[in-house]
């Protein structure tokens, strides 16, 4: 398997003789930078065993002559055939009508570029970063910042401890319940999947940064190979590495979640008071939202087209808003992102509260039909586990949408929305190039959005935003049309930006829990969402060419490219993202945001959970996250995360 992994990574970065190659980006390829033993060390981090054989069942058929005389026309072994061949071979993967082909292909060249892109290749630097002018891991700030982690419980032998509540996961939802638990006296212990990172922790180097802060280390993908699955894991949660996007949950979409759950919860004074809260404590405001050259293009598009363009409010205080900002999907050294871990885990540290991190939850413990704790693995430096149980008189599910239904399917949970009704807000974009220097890696994460196309049908459609663009999204997300072509396209990354297209999808996938316990995820744009999407990608090129791009191209594979400047670009850029179509890996997507998995409802038909979040099943048993949303959020979904927890965590400790 080494040696057909090492020939795919060198078909898809080979080291080109280039005229003008100054960096020497071109003429660098995967043998040098080691490429293939890293991909190697990524496919055995899997955590699904399922993951990994497929990839090493895809490698083997790869490097068949059978397989590629019937998939190829070609009887040889890919390691046996030439550069051009192996590439060849690549593309005939890449764009087969075949979906597990090109997924397949998908994964190779995820992982390939990964690998390449986002290490060091010579010292702490790269030649591509050289040739972009990307500055890479930026030095730690001087003075060192302060060692200011949360204090964790060490489990160093099989251990038990009580609480009055315990909170699985400490992202935005399990955060916000034990701060609110805890400050009211109550007795908690939150239990975290991640480990505990502090700034001094925070490398910027990417590879690296997804290991340590990303769910599965940022390798979840949708069991299609469609769309990589995007979570935070470590102290603090999402809310450590996501984008400080701080939107309240709009009036319109309150009033559909009561129409849709039968609840009256959503537009209640009680919910508007929990989403103050939750705002004040993270002192959102738009202080610190002066946009960066990403954010004045997509302003400076949309004014020039006569759309709605407005100021994204952020949980931050003191932000720099400079170069090392645009770091912080990466962790904020400076300790001026408003994370859980800063805001409410501290509140439940001040209040008694104690955090088990590199913690795995196996199961909630039940007496007859009422929750009394949990089950868990605490992982130990040295690769062993230790057992911990936890006695409580309340157990709060908190581990994501993903991870929440999977919990309580393992604890002998059987209600038939479990899992169902996953919405993923499907994040895609169109790019361009633009003449002037953009440095897209630079400036605040977020502080322009657009919602001229978020309401197309009844509330639905996409909003428009920005995101820092290092190596890793360049990677998994750009369009392939042969290993040079992407090499080209990676070489204008200083001078690109884009247009993020996030859709408000309608329609649902599914959390499948396997035997093993394990979640997997299943998920397929429907064509009601793609009719959305159609008119929201249009939109976007229409917001670079009106910025001043001079080339576009869409995340298809192959892309799908334009000139602004030449005729009938508009038409030509519709059509050919048309004929390449929307789904099973021929464009590349995204999710950062996960829900409504465990839906509340007024009664067990409507939702797996009840108003107060308290499960049907189960008494004592709640869920305090976005798996508890009835349908897609449409805005970035922290602040109603949040405000859902501060009201099941408040209506635990008003009936104590």
């Amino acid at each position: 398997m080494n040696a057909v992994l090492a020939a795919v990574c060198d078909a898809l970065v080979p080291a080109l003789a280039v005229g003008d190659d100054p960096h020497g980006c071109f003429a660098h390829g995967a043998a040098q930078a080691g490429t293939a033993a890293r991909v190697a060390r990524l496919i055995e981090r899997l955590p699904d065993p399922r993951d990994r054989a497929r990839i090493g069942m895809l490698l083997r058929v790869l490097d068949s002559p059978t397989a590629n005389l019937l998939l190829a026309g070609r009887a040889s072994s890919f390691t046996a055939m030439d550069g051009a061949t192996r590439e060849s071979v690549l593309r005939a993967w890449a764009e087969s009508r075949l979906p597990l082909r090109r997924a397949g292909f998908q994964a190779l060249k995820r992982l390939t570029y990964f690998a390449y892109y986002c290490w060091p290749a010579e010292g702490r630097s790269h030649p591509a970063w050289r040739a972009v002018g990307y500055p890479g891991p930026l030095p730690f700030p001087e003075p060192a910042p302060a060692d200011d982690r949360l204090p964790t419980v060490a489990i160093e032998r099989d251990t038990t401890l009580d609480c009055d509540v315990v909170v699985v996961g400490s992202g935005g939802g399990g955060g916000v319940a034990a701060g609110v638990l805890a400050q009211a006296g109550r007795s908690v212990i939150v239990l975290e999947k991640g480990a505990n990172w502090g700034p001094r922790d925070l490398t910027h180097v990417e590879a690296e940064m997804f290991g340590a802060l990303y769910l599965d280390g940022g390798t979840l993908m949708t069991q299609s190979g469609t769309m990589p699955v995007l979570a935070g894991s470590c102290v603090g949660g999402g809310t450590a590495i996501n984008y400080t996007t701080s939107f309240p949950l709009p009036e319109s979409t309150r009033a559909e979640w009561d129409a849709r759950s039968g609840l009256s919860l959503f537009g209640s004074p009680r919910f508007a008071e929990s989403l103050t809260r939750v705002e004040a404590r993270l002192d959102v405001n738009t202080r610190f939202s002066e946009p960066g050259t990403r954010d004045a293009i997509l302003e400076r598009g949309c004014r020039a087209l006569g759309w709605h363009v407005d100021v994204i409010p952020r949980n931050v205080t003191g932000c720099r808003q400079g170069l090392e900002c645009g770091y912080c999907g990466y962790g904020c050294r400076h300790g001026a992102k408003n994370t859980t871990a800063g805001t409410y885990l501290a509140d439940a540290v001040r209040g008694g509260g104690r955090i088990v991190a590199r913690c795995d939850v196996d199961r909630v413990v039940t007496e007859g039909d009422r929750a009394t704790g949990v089950v868990a693995r605490v992982r130990q430096p040295d690769g062993t586990e230790r057992k911990l149980t936890v006695r409580a008189r309340a157990v709060i599910a908190a581990c994501g949408a993903v991870h929440t239904p999977a919990l309580l399917v393992r604890s002998g949970l059987a209600h038939s929305r479990i899992g169902a009704g996953l919405r993923l807000h499907p994040a895609t974009a169109v790019v361009g190039v633009f003449p002037e220097r953009v440095e897209p890696w630079s400036g605040a994460l977020q502080t322009r959005y657009s919602d001229q196309f978020a309401d197309l049908e009844r509330g639905y459609g996409a909003k428009f935003e920005t995101a820092p663009v290092h190596f890793a999204l360049a990677a998994s997300g750009f369009g392939w049309a042969g290993s040079r072509a992407f090499k080209e396209d990676v070489a204008k990354l200083g001078h690109t930006s884009l247009v993020g297209v996030l859709l408000r999808d309608r329609d649902a996938g599914r959390i499948e829990v396997g035997r093993d316990g394990r979640p997997r995820v299943h998920y397929e744009l429907s064509s009601y969402d793609i009719g959305h999407l159609r008119r929201a990608l249009r939109a976007a090129a229409e917001v670079l060419a009106a910025a001043g791009a001079t080339e576009l191209r869409s995340l298809h594979t192959p892309p799908v490219r334009v000139r602004p400047a030449e005729r009938d670009w508009r038409e030509r850029f519709g059509a050919g993202m048309d004929r390449l179509g929307y789904r099973h890996c021929r464009m590349a997507f995204i999710t950062f945001h996960q829900m409504a998995s465990c839906a509340m409802g007024a009664e067990p038909r409507r939702g797996v959970v009840g108003e107060t979040g308290e499960s049907f099943e189960a008494a004592g048993l709640f869920v305090a996250d976005g798996s508890a949303f009835p349908t897609s959020s449409g805005v970035n979904p922290m602040i109603t995360i949040m405000a859902i927890a501060d009201h099941v965590a408040r209506g635990i400790a008003e009936r104590w």
